[in-house]
């Protein structure tokens, strides 16, 4: 803008390199800038999320450029401290460097005669979680047609990448077993990623910013699922107990993408906004494979039903239904005053239960005993004052 003390607009931290590097074009209110320069960003920031410190700015002036822009970055996630894993053990002791013969083309899949989720599952490493370093750097951008989207041109650029620590799980994909047998593995491997991203709500509470994957597309070997907050949130680590349980996060990522009703029967692969599209990711939820990921999920799901913690969780579980079966049963014996018959076919929960003992709590109280439904505010402490405040007017 002409005034450098006006301020279009605020980005979080996380998303500046993304959005406003120089020579972004970005759209404001209907108008058309063009990001000129940025300031230099501090070296340590204490949240990823957010940045208040007021020394980084982009600086941008009205633009009739005829094209826009989208940034091409990279994302490097090391893991530094392992908390936690997970081991299986295959029924037959498959070997994991063993070719499978006997491959045809399906699907654009390659899958064995039988279908490849009949292979021997392998031995090793199935799941982790722990301390990781996720490290993103803005290396240039595309100049892209508004009306075909078709790519113009690139510029390279230099931006310093930004770094923090969180907390992270991780599930191995076999990568040294399927990628010979499934086409498309790496797409399938960041789809599958995507599909877990948007089925977490259902296991913890979390929204679209609090989460992120690994959006790499080449050589993948595992999903990554991180905390998008610096130190972590504790997300991962909720979801992680949710992955080794009957209908778990991975069978319902599973599940989403195979009745996804948009995606059934048509011939794009790479899902849409209901199933494995994702807000944040870097690639803009390009390289992605609907059926490449199903394949892959279905057989990480098979070891992870073969893994011993699941099969704990699964035997703890069912004794928890068979003693609420045998209470229900006692409590039916017991002969229930109408009242509490009355009330016996509704669900109890902590929170109905607590709306419940308030209620009763609130019939007790003398001024609401020969009041019906009052109309303006009640007065305080008692409805037998005088003047205009001690006046109540019964609703009709």
């Amino acid at each position: 803008v002409n005034d450098e003390r006006a301020v279009l607009d605020n980005i979080p931290y996380s998303r500046v390199f993304y959005h406003a590097f120089p020579g972004a074009i970005i759209t404001h209110r209907g108008r058309r800038y063009k990001v000129q320069s940025m300031t230099r960003p501090p070296a340590y920031v204490d949240s990823c999320n957010g940045y208040n410190g007021g020394t980084l700015a982009a600086y941008a002036k009205p633009t009739s450029a005829r094209y826009t822009t989208r940034p091409l970055s990279t994302m490097k996630i090391t893991v530094v401290k392992q908390m936690e894993r997970v081991d299986v053990d295959g029924k037959q002791g498959a070997d994991t460097t063993s070719r499978i013969d006997g491959t045809v083309l399906v699907d654009d899949v390659y899958i064995d005669a039988q279908d490849a989720q009949d292979l021997e599952l392998t031995k090793g490493s199935l799941a982790g979680n722990g301390v990781v370093t996720v490290r993103r750097s803005v290396h240039g951008y595309q100049k892209l047609s508004p009306v075909t989207r078709a790519e113009l041109s690139r510029t390279e650029i230099s931006l310093p990448p930004m770094e923090f620590d969180t907390f992270a799980f991780w599930l191995d994909t076999e990568a040294t077993f399927l990628r010979s047998v499934i086409r498309n593995y790496d797409e399938g491997v960041h789809a599958l990623s995507h599909a877990i991203l948007s089925v977490a709500p259902l296991f913890v509470p979390s929204g679209g910013s609090d989460l992120n994957c690994d959006h790499s597309c080449y050589d993948c070997t595992r999903v990554v699922i991180f905390d998008n907050r610096a130190g972590g949130s504790g997300n991962c680590a909720q979801l992680f107990k949710h992955l080794f349980v009957p209908d778990g996060l991975l069978e319902a990522a599973v599940d989403l993408m195979e009745t996804c009703s948009q995606c059934r029967g048509g011939t794009y692969d790479g899902g849409c906004p209901a199933c494995l599209h994702f807000g944040q990711c870097i690639k803009f939820n390009q390289d992605l494979s609907r059926t490449a990921a199903i394949r892959i999920g279905k057989r990480v799901l098979k070891r992870v039903q073969a893994s011993a913690l699941y099969n704990k969780n699964a035997q703890q579980l069912e004794e928890e239904n068979k003693d609420c079966e045998q209470d229900g049963k006692e409590r039916a014996q017991v002969p229930l005053s109408p009242d509490r018959r009355r009330g016996a076919s509704i669900i109890s929960s902590p929170r109905r239960n607590a709306r419940a003992r308030a209620l009763r709590v609130a019939m007790e109280v003398k001024p609401t005993k020969g009041r019906k439904v009052i109309c303006g505010r009640p007065s305080w402490p008692t409805d037998n004052q005088t003047g205009p405040g001690g006046r109540q007017v019964e609703a009709d």
